[in-house]
């Protein structure tokens, strides 16, 4: 497995393309600048099996049209936050400039195969209604979007937030008896276990 991770946007988002040996690939959280993502596709020969998203914030998804128009890949996201993609004031593009989606979505299965990789997707919560985490089991990698970053979680002060479904989101994060490479929507990547040890929202009861 390959990591290449690219920090795009005004919002300095985190966008990963996670390839295996077979030089398949998918795509998590393509939030702008398409162009340099499929530049690199096509640079390292890499067919690109689907885009994955996190939740539905702009900076999240703002690149998904121009790739699924080249590549006409399946792109998967928590049937929640399908709602937001259509919507700029529920994405949040409203803030800088107003879009909306025009790809097909369709919406993730908790048990998932792509590229080879097999998938659980945890729903958590709080920062929108669909806001999930993307861990890839073999590889004990987590994508995290903005559900926990690197000594911080995600905000809850948004249209569809939820402080209440945040907290219970934390609760079950808490829960988690496994460690593995966290690799947030925003900022540096982490382990769960330092996390869980050290992340101050993830200490309170």
């Amino acid at each position: 497995m390959k990591i290449k991770t690219f920090v795009l946007g005004v919002m300095q988002t985190n966008c990963y393309i996670v390839s295996n040996d077979e030089n398949h690939c998918m795509i998590i959280d393509p939030g702008a600048q398409g162009k340099k993502v499929a530049k690199y596709l096509e640079e390292n020969e890499l067919v690109l099996d689907a885009i994955l998203l996190t939740h539905g914030h702009f900076d999240h998804i703002g690149a998904v049209d121009y790739l699924y128009d080249k590549y006409h890949c399946p792109i998967y996201i928590h049937h929640e936050d399908i709602e937001m993609l259509t919507n700029s004031r529920l994405n949040l593009s409203y803030l800088e400039k107003p879009f909306s989606l025009s790809a097909p979505v369709t919406p993730a299965s908790e048990h998932m195969e792509i590229s080879g990789f097999k998938i659980c997707w945890f729903h958590l919560p709080g920062h929108c209604p669909g806001a999930s985490m993307i861990y890839l089991e073999d590889e004990n990698v987590i994508f995290s979007g903005d559900v926990l970053f690197n000594g911080s979680i995600g905000r809850f002060d948004f249209p569809n937030s939820s402080k209440y479904d945040t907290l219970t989101s934390i609760e079950k994060i808490k829960t988690f008896n496994f460690d593995a490479t966290l690799y947030p929507g925003h900022g540096p990547s982490s382990t769960l276990k330092s996390e869980l040890l050290s992340n101050p929202y993830l200490q309170k009861s």
